[in-house]
């Protein structure tokens, strides 16, 4: 039987190596794959919150609007103001990856020609914003997990090179 958190860390497993393959493209200045990678990555993430929160969560792709409505909920975490506040600003951050929809896999529609990702992400500036938004996501949920879960920071060394 696979628990909460059993599926969390397999989410957050994912999102280790979508972040390592992040670094990887971005040395080999792949820009689309590091905007793919990178809201992968937030999307693993956000959906191990969402596990580590009593949520059994497989299929979305939009994580945070369940979040969020936890979070707002005034049931859920009411005496925990510091891990709401970082949730919320994770949802934040997280708004540009959810933005983005299908944009970073299939490209878009531009006068009915398709840009693929690789004529739209095609410099630093382009994804700049991607690997800010992702490092803060990943600071917020490491502040976060171990306040709340008291993890060892060992666990989640890979998070923090």
């Amino acid at each position: 039987m696979k628990t909460n958190f059993t599926q969390a860390k397999s989410w957050i497993l994912s999102a280790i190596n979508d972040i390592n393959r992040v670094l990887n493209s971005l040395k080999r200045k792949d820009f689309a794959d590091v905007a793919f990678r990178s809201q992968f990555a937030v999307e693993k993430l956000n959906k191990a919150a969402l596990n580590l929160l009593g949520v059994k969560i497989e299929k979305t792709h939009t994580p945070i609007k369940i979040l969020k409505s936890i979070i707002l909920d005034e049931k859920t975490l009411d005496n925990e103001e510091s891990t709401k506040e970082n949730l919320l600003n994770i949802i934040s951050y997280s708004g540009l990856f959810e933005d983005e929809g299908v944009k970073t896999r299939y490209g878009i529609s531009k006068e009915e020609v398709l840009m693929i990702p690789e004529q739209i992400y095609t410099s630093f500036e382009n994804i700049r914003q991607f690997i800010l938004n992702l490092q803060k996501i990943v600071d917020l949920y490491l502040i976060l997990w171990n306040e709340t879960f008291n993890i060892n920071e060992i666990e989640f060394k890979e998070l923090k090179e």
